[in-house]
Formats: structure tokens, C-alpha cells, sequence
């Protein structure tokens, strides 16, 4: 089975011809894959075919939709030039929105339930459906399918799901813990339970680090709670994002700096995390850079960055009680290592012990990073949030035909 995915940022869009085995589900090989970057900007794009041949262009189409018209125009030129070979179409949303639980096909409904999120994931779903709408256009007999990064956290009770304010009020305006990076989430879930033989039965803590960050506790295989909530600002100190924060600080600034509340959201989303407190940028590496040049401003954003990490594991392993894992995933949770030292070597009276040779070698590399005699392991695994949606599509599509050929309501 062929599935083409399409991954929306705000102004980025990856896609991926994926061809899997239909009955494993693993990805047999990559028809081409892309990267298009600063979209409506300078921007670039990135192609990449079946051999590894690389193209890069300087130059970014105008809208998401545009760029994913654009990819399919590639991926016929690199194949037989006739209109595209696949089974099914799939896209990333971000927030699927309080009435979506699973991947589903993308009928008018489901269209109208991720349309009403918009007001959750402004920057996110809109240009998400814009693609999507387009992409039917131009392939309208293949089926497609939504697979949200919000459904991977429907399973946490409301006791962890819900906030301390009027039940009223958050009933009106479907105020809750969410959710976010589920895909990602879900991925370093299954791919463990694989190494181990475990069929997904595990409790783990699974990190996403990258320029958004998350973490997520996972009692059975099944999320319990996560770092992000009702959007993607609370949790972890990120890239640009502060994370947790008291929330009287929003009205504090916002009467003493004479800011609208908007604004002050503006300044915690874009201007605060690593490049806030280190003046220098988002990009941990630079803030690495600069830290080991005596920067004091960057060394303590590195400290507050790896503190907080700290106290969530602390936190999700008094609440799962037993944990098989610790699982470091994205940019940041698969390269850095000295981040990952820093996180961890102060856990060890919980259970966490690092082999620092193993550590430095797992760059980018799916392995087991914890010394033999750690209560608790810990991984790195790198992240493949294509293959885990091709995947998803995948088992629905076949799902949807046996349905139909059977007769089945």
C-alpha cells in the first residue's frame, strides 16, 4: 500500500510517498520526500527522491496548498510522469477539536469538528484543511484520511484531563487538557513495545524535545497525562515558549506594560523559553555555544530547560507508580547529549542511570542509552512521525474496504 502524507506547520509543510507492507504496516521503502520551508516567505524547499538524490531551491510557493500541488507535481516527474500511484492521502492535524477520538476518513462532519478546533490551533488548522481541500482537488479517488496529534491523548481521565476552574465555564467553551505532539508521543510507544516484545503493554515517560516540547505518561501503553494542554503553551520551557507560568502574570504585564492580554500570549509564544531568558536565540545549540563561551544568561536558560524536564519525570513517575522507560525523542531528546546528561544524572535515586558512552553514541540513533544496572532504562528513538501516520491511514483504509465488502454497517 502507497500512502502520501502530508505534515502542515504554520509556515512549513513535509510530505512522504510511503510505500508499507500492507500486512506489517512497515514502510518498505520512500517514493520521495520533501521539505518545504518559510512558506508565503524567502523560504526553501528540500527534495528528496527513492536514491537519495537531493535538490534544494531558494524559494518557497506562496501557501501550503500551493506547496502540496507542487509535491505531487514532483513526485509525478520522479515516477512514470502519469498521474500519481497511491492507495490514500494523509494529514497531520494539529488539534482534532473535543469530538474527534481516532484517525478517521475526512468526510463533511469530521471536516466541520476540525474547522470548530481552528479556534484552539489558529496558526495550525486552517492552513492544514487549505492543503487538505486542495489535495482532494487534484486526487478526489483517494480516500483521506485525518490522523490528529490530539487523539493519542483521549485516553487521560478527567481527573488529570480537566482545570480547577467552574465546571460551567469549561463546559461552554470546552476548556480541558488536550494535548499535543500525540503522534510523536504515539510513535516512541509502539516502537519500544516493538524492540521489547512488549505489544504496547508499557508504562513509560516519553520526551518530545525539539523547538515545541512535551512529555507524556504512559500507563499500558495508553497516555494518562501530558505536559500541554487546552494549546501548546503550557508544560516545558521550549525553543520560544515559557511554559508553565503563573497566570496572573499575563494581567501583571498586561497593565503594567500597557499590553493587550493577546500581546503578552504573543511575547509567551514567540519571545520567551531559551531565547527569552538567554537574549540569544531558540535554537539550542547556539544557546550550547554561547554557555560554553561564558554566557551566563545561556547557562541558566540550560539549567532552567533541563530543571523543569526533572521535575515532570519526578512528577509522572509518582503517578504511573512503575516505569519501564524513559523514552527521548525530537531534535533536542535525539542529538544533544549533554542535555540528556543533564536531565538525567540527577535521577539516579529514582531509578535513572546513564552510560555516558552510550549516551554521546546515541546521536540520531535509535538505542538504549542507561547503564546496565539502571532500574528504569533509558532510550533514545528517533522520531518518524510519517511512517507512524502512514501507518494509521493505512489500517483504516483497509478496515473501511473489508467494512464495505462485508456488508457491514
Amino acid at each position: 500500500m502507497r500512502v502520501l502524507v502530508f505534515n502542515c506547520g504554520s509556515s512549513s509543510l513535509k510530505f512522504e510517498l510511503i510505500e508499507l507492507d500492507a500486512g506489517a504496516g512497515r514502510r518498505l521503502k520512500t517514493i520521495g520526500r520533501g521539505t518545504f520551508e518559510g512558506i508565503g516567505g524567502l523560504g526553501r524547499r528540500v527534495l528528496i527522491d527513492s536514491n537519495g538524490t537531493r535538490s534544494e531551491h531558494a524559494e518557497s510557493p506562496h501557501d501550503h496548498a500551493a506547496a502540496a500541488l507542487e509535491a505531487i507535481d514532483w513526485l509525478e516527474s520522479i515516477t512514470s510522469g502519469q498521474p500519481l500511484r497511491a492507495d490514500a492521502v494523509a494529514h497531520r492535524i494539529v488539534h482534532g477539536g473535543p469530538d474527534l477520538a481516532a484517525p478517521a476518513i475526512a468526510t463533511a462532519s469530521v471536516l466541520d469538528a476540525i474547522e470548530a478546533a481552528s479556534v484552539f490551533a489558529p496558526l495550525h488548522n486552517p492552513v492544514s484543511l487549505g492543503t487538505l481541500r486542495a489535495v482532494s482537488g487534484r486526487l478526489p479517488h483517494l480516500p483521506c484520511v485525518i490522523v490528529a496529534d490530539t487523539f493519542f491523548h483521549q485516553t487521560i481521565p478527567d481527573y488529570a484531563r480537566e482545570y480547577a476552574i467552574p465546571r460551567a465555564l469549561a463546559a461552554r467553551h470546552r476548556i480541558r487538557r488536550y494535548g499535543f505532539h500525540g503522534i510523536a508521543h504515539a510513535w516512541m510507544v509502539e516502537r519500544y513495545a516493538e524492540l521489547e516484545g512488549k505489544n504496547a503493554g508499557v508504562n513509560l515517560i516519553t520526551l518530545q524535545l525539539g523547538a515545541g516540547c512535551s512529555v507524556a505518561a504512559i500507563r499500558n501503553g495508553q497516555s494518562i497525562d501530558t505536559s500541554m494542554g487546552l494549546t501548546p503553551l503550557e508544560g516545558l520551557m521550549m525553543a520560544t515558549r515559557s511554559g508553565d507560568l503563573d497566570p496572573a502574570i499575563v494581567s501583571f504585564l498586561s497593565t503594567h506594560e500597557n499590553l493587550a492580554a493577546s500581546k503578552v500570549e504573543e511575547i509567551l509564544n514567540h519571545n520567551s523559553g531559551l531565547l527569552g531568558v538567554s537574549g540569544i536565540s531558540g535554537d539550542l545549540r547556539a544557546v550550547e555555544a554561547a554557555a560554553k563561551a561564558g554566557n551566563r544568561d545561556a547557562v541558566l536558560a540550560i539549567e532552567m530547560f533541563c530543571y523543569r524536564i526533572r521535575k515532570y519525570l519526578g512528577a509522572y513517575r509518582a503517578a504511573l507508580g512503575s516505569v519501564d522507560a524513559i523514552v527521548f525523542g525530537g531534535g533536542i531528546g535525539e542529538h544533544a547529549a549533554d542535555v540528556r546528561a543533564k536531565i538525567c544524572e540527577p535521577l539516579k535515586t529514582i531509578g535513572l542511570e546513564l552510560d555516558p558512552a552510550l549516551n554521546v553514541q546515541a546521536d540520531g540513533r535509535e538505542r538504549r542509552i542507561s547503564a546496565d544496572r539502571s532500574p528504569i532504562k533509558i532510550m533514545v528513538i528517533p522520531v518518524d512521525e510519517e511512517q507512524y501516520i502512514a501507518k494509521a491511514a493505512a489500517r483504516l483504509v483497509t478496515a473501511t474496504h473489508r467494512a464495505g465488502a462485508s456488508g457491514a454497517p
